[in-house]
């Protein structure tokens, strides 16, 4: 049921513009990649957005590419024969320009060594309007991307977080941006508490957590009506909310039936199953990339590692055996690997393969709430920087690391959004 939003909360009616609130700092792996030169595009003076970084920024935090410094080189759709002098292994050349009332970003992908060298990889053009010029560059990135790695890039996403800004107003708010921190909106304003935000598949709603009457309820709200469902507010415990990829249910966990355990609520039946019954605590439930099992936090084996149960057989198996505890799994797109916060020197995130070893991938203390790009290339957490909880990116890989220190407030609880459509 719809209903109006209680006193002490608001809802924001307009974006904070493209200005980034998050500004990333680059700590470490960015000389890892393949080599890249993506050469600064040749546009008009309106045109504000210097889409040629834009690309070499995104290409960059994916770890799989090194730009090369931009300086020096050519300008615009350049000809083959200065690009072959590149030291890089592909070259991205291009220009945006008007043509017919619309402008056009143009560019190609041409690749400078081995038996392929000189050969156009990829030749793209599209029209893109003026005030979403850096959804356009995005959309370049996304396409450079795949075309060298076989993979759907997930530049064209955006993020959902808790900020947290004392002594304001309203202290809590629930944001979506860019996945790189442009764009910032508020959707949510709250003098309660908000926690852990989970995007439905369409990207149109989120689902999460507020204290807003001073107990915890689970709700969803659609981003774009701007309206509002309360979907769980039993006594106790109402926490840990996760769509399912497959958009048909949402997990979430529960103690209104003594300990907390996993459920989830089936949004074509309107009901709420069970799925755990244990006397210890059960937890973060997350979904497989398939949606045919939930990953979820337990307790049951003494200390906290991550278990799986499969909807198919009814059973629950422990996933990880490594390390003192492992909490907030989630599955990768595309791989039988997970992301954990694991217990080792501090709390920190790290990738389980499927042969069940650990790759640590930051070297931070208090990590905490992973979210991984919808192709798997990315992870976002929240940690302490410089005395202050923000966001931080890591690729799957570990390749690349980057701090998102906000420029106000405390950032906790990001999750990734789904991958627009091409």
């Amino acid at each position: 049921m719809f209903f109006r939003v209680v006193l002490g909360m608001v809802l924001a009616v307009a974006s904070c513009g493209a200005m980034a609130a998050l500004q990333i700092e680059i700590t470490g792996g960015i000389n890892q990649g393949q080599a890249i030169a993506v050469l600064p595009f040749e546009q008009p003076a309106e045109v504000k957005v210097d889409v040629a970084a834009v690309v070499d920024a995104d290409l960059m935090r994916s770890g799989k590419f090194s730009p090369l410094p931009r300086s020096g080189m050519p300008t615009g759709m350049a000809k083959d024969e200065e690009l072959l002098k590149a030291d890089a292994e592909v070259a991205v050349t291009g220009r945006v320009y008007k043509e017919g009332g619309a402008y056009q970003v143009e560019y190609r992908i041409v690749a400078l060594k081995g038996a392929d060298r000189g050969k156009l990889l990829g030749h793209f053009k599209g029209a893109a309007p003026l005030d979403l010029m850096r959804q356009a560059a995005h959309r370049v990135s996304d396409r450079v991307y795949e075309t060298l790695t076989g993979q759907k890039g997930c530049f064209r996403t955006r993020i959902a977080y808790i900020l947290r800004r004392d002594g304001a107003p309203f202290p809590y708010q629930l944001m979506t941006a860019d996945y790189d921190g442009y764009n910032e909106t508020a959707v949510l304003k709250s003098t309660q508490p908000l926690m852990t935000p989970s995007w439905s598949p369409d990207g149109r709603r989120l689902v999460y957590v507020s204290f807003e009457g001073r107990r915890p309820a689970i709700f969803v709200h659609d981003i774009f009506t701007r309206q509002r469902t309360r979907l769980a507010s039993y006594p106790g415990l109402n926490s840990s909310p996760s769509w399912s990829p497959d958009g048909s249910k949402i997990a979430m966990t529960l103690s209104k039936d003594g300990q907390p355990d996993i459920y989830y609520y089936d949004l074509g039946s309107k009901q709420l199953v069970r799925v755990t019954q244990n006397q210890a605590i059960d937890t973060e439930p997350t979904w497989s990339a398939d949606s045919r099992s939930l990953y979820f936090t337990s307790e049951r084996g003494g200390k906290a590692q991550i278990y799986r149960h499969d909807f198919a057989t009814g059973k629950n198996e422990r996933v990880t055996y490594q390390g003192k505890m492992n909490l907030s799994a989630r599955s990768i797109p595309g791989s039988n690997a997970i992301i954990v916060i694991t217990q080792q020197n501090g709390y920190r995130v790290a990738r389980m393969d499927v042969d069940g070893s650990i790759y640590m991938l930051t070297t931070s203390s208090l990590d905490e709430s992973p979210s991984v790009a919808p192709n798997g290339s990315m992870v976002i957490y929240a940690t302490v920087y410089n005395g202050r909880k923000g966001l931080a990116i890591v690729s799957a890989d570990g390749r690349f690391k980057a701090n998102l220190p906000s420029s106000s407030g405390e950032i906790s609880s990001p999750t990734w959004g789904p991958a627009l459509d091409k």
